[in-house]
This record gives C-alpha cells, sequence and structure tokens, in this order.
C-alpha cells in the first residue's frame, strides 16, 4: 500500500454547502495537517505525492450498519440474488454445478434469494433441495437474513422431526400432509440450523474478513459497523475477529456484538462496555472499537414477521414484538448499567415505539455520550421521530428497500399509502434527527453511492417512484453516509469531512457526486484512502 504525504490538483468536496475547491492536501501521521488553494501551492518533487489531476476528493464513505463478517464469509457461498438465480431450478443446476467449490466443512450453502424474484414465486424448500444432494446438509439462506430453507439431511442434523411442533418465535412452513417441508422462519427456527452448522476456524474467517473488506474498500468505504457479532456463527465471529484484528490494519471498524452473547458467553464474563472498547483499540492500534450491544425486537416486513400497528395490506395479521415491554426495561436497563450503547432492530413501527419508549424510560442509566440507535425505522411517523429528536435517539433507515423491495411492499405488505412513506427520511432530517441510511449488506448489495442515489430518486426496482415527497437532495443524502455517519458515531470530530486534524481517509471520485446529470454509481470510486494509505485503486 502506498503511503501518501501529499494530494495536490484535488477538487476537495465541501459537504455543507455542496462546492469544491481545486486545492492540496497535506498528510502527516494518518491525518490532515493542511488544506490550501492549489493556486497558492508550490509543489515540489518527492515520493508520496499524489496528483489528482481535477478528480474529487470525497471523505470516505462511513458505513453505519452492514454485517461484514456474514458478507465475507458469504463470499465462499452460492449467490442466489435475483442478480445471479432466477428461479429455484436455476438454484438447483448452479449448486450442482459449483459443487465442488463451494463445499466448505462438509455443507452447502448458499444465500440471498427472494420468493418473489423466483419465477416459482415461493421458498426453494427440501424437497428442491434434496434434488442436489440428499446425503450432503444444505442450508440457503433468504435475503431478510430472518428465514431460510434446509434439505432433508440438514433436518436430520438439526434433530427437527417432520412431524415437530413450531419453536417459540419462530416456524416451520408445512407440506400438504402438514409436514415440515425445510423452510425456517426467524430466529427460533434458524438457530436451529446454526447449532448444527460446522464451527469456522477464526483464522479461516479472520481471511474471509480480509476480503470481504476489500470489497468495501473498493467502493470507497473506509470506515463500517458489524451490526451483529454472533449472527452468523455465534461466539466465533467474535475470535475470528479478534484474530483479524491482530493483523496489520487499515480499514476502521466498529462491532455491535450480540446481546445473548454478552450476556451467556463465558468470553464476556465480567465485561464492560468500557473493557470491550479497551481491548479492540489497543488490539487494533486505535482501528476498531465497540459499536454497541445489539437487539432484535421483530422480523421483516417480506416475510410477514415485523410488528406492525396495522395489519399487513393483504390481510395476515401482524407479528408481536419479540421482547415485552418488560423485557426491554430489563434489558436495556442492565446494558446501559455496564456502559452499552445500544443499537435495536425495529423494521414495524410497532416495534419501534416499543424501543423508542423503553429507551425514554431506561436513559438514566446511560453512561455514554454516544446516542443509542433504531435501527431500519421503515414504517415510523412523524410523531416517533419528533419523539427520537426529544430524546437524543439516533438511527439508521433501511434505504435500500425502496429499490430491491418497494415493489412488493406497495403491492403486497403495506399497500399504496403506506408504502409512499417508507424509509420516511424527509420526515426525519426536517425533524432534525440524527441517522443515516443503509444497505443491511449482505441482504442487499454494499454500495453506498447506490445508496445515496436510492434516497435522492426512491425509484424502485421496476422504475415506480415511491414517496416523491420523502426524497432527499443529493448533499443531504451524501452527508448520511459521510459526516452524519460520523456524528451517529460520534466520531465527527476525527472523520466524516475533509477537514484539518481529521483521518486522511478519502475517496476519490471521478465526477462531482453532487451534480444531478452524474449517475450515482460504484464506476465514480477511483481510489481509497485510509490512515494516508492507498487501499484500493481502479
Amino acid at each position: 500500500m502506498d503511503n501518501v504525504k501529499l494530494i495536490i490538483n484535488a477538487k476537495v468536496l465541501d459537504l455543507i454547502n455542496g462546492t469544491h475547491e481545486l486545492s492540496s492536501v497535506e498528510i502527516k501521521d494518518g491525518r490532515i495537517a493542511a488544506i490550501e488553494p492549489q493556486k497558492n501551492y508550490r509543489v515540489d518533487e518527492g515520493e508520496g505525492i499524489l496528483d489528482l489531476s481535477g478528480k474529487f476528493l470525497s471523505p470516505g464513505f462511513i458505513d453505519t450498519h452492514s454485517h461484514l463478517v456474514m458478507y465475507s464469509n458469504f463470499r465462499r457461498q452460492l449467490d442466489c440474488s435475483p442478480e445471479n438465480v432466477s428461479s429455484i431450478e436455476e438454484m438447483v443446476e448452479k449448486f450442482k454445478a459449483e459443487q465442488d467449490v463451494i463445499l466448505r466443512d462438509g455443507w452447502l450453502r448458499g444465500y440471498g434469494y427472494n420468493e418473489f424474484e423466483l419465477a416459482e414465486k415461493r421458498h426453494p424448500n427440501r424437497f428442491d433441495l434434496d434434488r442436489i444432494s440428499t446425503e450432503i446438509p444444505i442450508y440457503v439462506q433468504h435475503s431478510s437474513a430472518h428465514m431460510g430453507a434446509v434439505n432433508t439431511k440438514a433436518l436430520e442434523l438439526m434433530g427437527v422431526g417432520l412431524d415437530d411442533a413450531d419453536p417459540e418465535g419462530g416456524r416451520f412452513e408445512r407440506d400438504e400432509n402438514g409436514q415440515v417441508n425445510g423452510v425456517l422462519f426467524e430466529f427460533p427456527a434458524l438457530d436451529k440450523a446454526k447449532a448444527v452448522l460446522p464451527e469456522i476456524d477464526a483464522s479461516d474467517l479472520a481471511n474471509d474478513i480480509e476480503g470481504g473488506i476489500a470489497d468495501y474498500q473498493s467502493r470507497g468505504i473506509t470506515s463500517a459497523t458489524e451490526m451483529c457479532v454472533g449472527l452468523l456463527n455465534g461466539i466465533n465471529d467474535w475470535h475470528a475477529a479478534l484474530e483479524y484484528l491482530q493483523r496489520p490494519q487499515h480499514f476502521r471498524t466498529r462491532f455491535a456484538i450480540d446481546y445473548k452473547l454478552l450476556l451467556n458467553d463465558p468470553a464476556f464474563e465480567g465485561e464492560t462496555g468500557d473493557s470491550i472498547r479497551e481491548k479492540l483499540e489497543e488490539l487494533s492500534g486505535g482501528f476498531a472499537t465497540l459499536g454497541g450491544a445489539k437487539f432484535f425486537n421483530d422480523g421483516s416486513i417480506q416475510i410477514h414477521t415485523a410488528a406492525l400497528r396495522e395489519d399487513y395490506y393483504d390481510g395476515t395479521k401482524s407479528d408481536d414484538t419479540q421482547f415485552t415491554d418488560d423485557e426491554l426495561l430489563e434489558l436495556f436497563t442492565h446494558f446501559q448499567k455496564l456502559g452499552y450503547p445500544l443499537i435495536t432492530h425495529a423494521n414495524g413501527d410497532k416495534a419501534a415505539e416499543a424501543v423508542i419508549d423503553a429507551y425514554v424510560k431506561t436513559k438514566e442509566n446511560k453512561k455514554t455520550t454516544i446516542q443509542n440507535r433504531v435501527e431500519h425505522l421503515q414504517t415510523v411517523n412523524k410523531a416517533d421521530i419528533k419523539k427520537m429528536v426529544k430524546n437524543d435517539i439516533g438511527g439508521s433507515f433501511f434505504m435500500n428497500h425502496i429499490y430491491y423491495f418497494g415493489d412488493v411492499h406497495k403491492a403486497k405488505f403495506l399497500g399504496p399509502e403506506r408504502a409512499e412513506n417508507l424509509e420516511p427520511v424527509r420526515w426525519a432530517e426536517d425533524a432534525g434527527m440524527t441517522f443515516t441510511i443503509h444497505s443491511d449488506c449482505p441482504v442487499t448489495d454494499i454500495s453506498p453511492l447506490h445508496s445515496i442515489g436510492i434516497a435522492v430518486d426512491r425509484e424502485t426496482r421496476s422504475g415506480d417512484v415511491l414517496g416523491k415527497k420523502q426524497r432527499l437532495s443529493r448533499i443531504e443524502a451524501y452527508r448520511k453516509m459521510t459526516i452524519d455517519a460520523a456524528k451517529l458515531n460520534g466520531t465527527d470530530d476525527v472523520e466524516g469531512s475533509v477537514e484539518v486534524s481529521k483521518y486522511a481517509d478519502f475517496v476519490v471520485l471521478s465526477h462531482n457526486p453532487f451534480k444531478a446529470s452524474n449517475t450515482l454509481s460504484d464506476e465514480l470510486v477511483q481510489m481509497t484512502i485510509v490512515d494516508g494509505r492507498i487501499v484500493f485503486k481502479r
């Protein structure tokens, strides 16, 4: 990786005014030492000088909600996303064709399918997956990460009989005879598969993480939050993260940890938010820190497991929240007393309301200045947002849902009226809320520029425009993955904008991202710089 001491002929983006100025940027010890107009700067030849020749210098993108560990591991599984698989039949054939490449620790695994994008308009089940193999266990995860499908061999290993009752809080789909057909809904059902999946060696998964980070950097990301350590493979996620952090660092990471691990695993016995934060920062040389304790208060809209105030548009009754109000109060009190920032998943407005209320009722126990957060916030209303602002609660909107799932939400799950205010970022911006937008990768693609474009255009996959009144301007949307992301993380003093004394973390763009005629895509990314070192170059 090349070290950069001076960047010249750079059009430095101003994130407040939406302008730029041709400048030179001096870098010392991984920080911005000076920014001077190019016309006033005399450049001597020497090593470490980077001439951008008029390209645009932006702060690096800050991803505040994705699953880096899961994505990194998934790169070695079969991609079953709509971009790669169009039918169950094609899924079966690709598994067969790629079996020798993707077979890992005795299992075949895939990720990212969406039944509404498959030709059959249904989930793959054990009968489909048995056509691939009846001897090798198979597990395919849904794009929502809240459900998946297994073959008969996997069910046997899981100890699930075909006539077993549903697990509390989860569900098994059943065939015409009422028997389990291999489709698993929500974490209590998925946990039965997770319990028998082979443990991933920490060093092996650390290697995966390095590969995933390289992908993130190629999209201009310089900092990311792993949103649930433990979601992929339990405590092995944590051991892999620690293994990775002992290696040379060239990326900034924040780790939010599954509250169940924090409560129950011996690795966290006696730990506090401060002790974990100090451990991560010391181990990584300051490149990593604690994100917080992570909770899930509902599931996913597109599989009918989100907790909504009203029933679904297709008449399905809304699921209840995953925690009772008393359970939230108890958990939030416990973890705040230990110094953890709180981060809670809530897709539905009923789930979000319960989380917001519990944050307010337990705020006297809060010991950190970092905001407690609500994640996804897909269906909240103005009153919810107002209460968040009043009580200094931050959030992040699952912006990519507009493009990837907006059509089906409008037609089936929420209906036209509610879908118009899906991901209500305009309301949040006007209310002065501290918030970001995210992809929830690997649920959707990790592309900051695409996410920004979705917030601006609000176009669905079919080209429909969903909620014109909820649009953000380009500069507003751009801030959500730069300076506003830093504010949500509590790091706006060191990152999020190109200013003296902040980290020398940049993305170099070929064209001005604030100009409406320029398409917001990954093709704009020419180079990524972290700590004054070039980590990606197109």
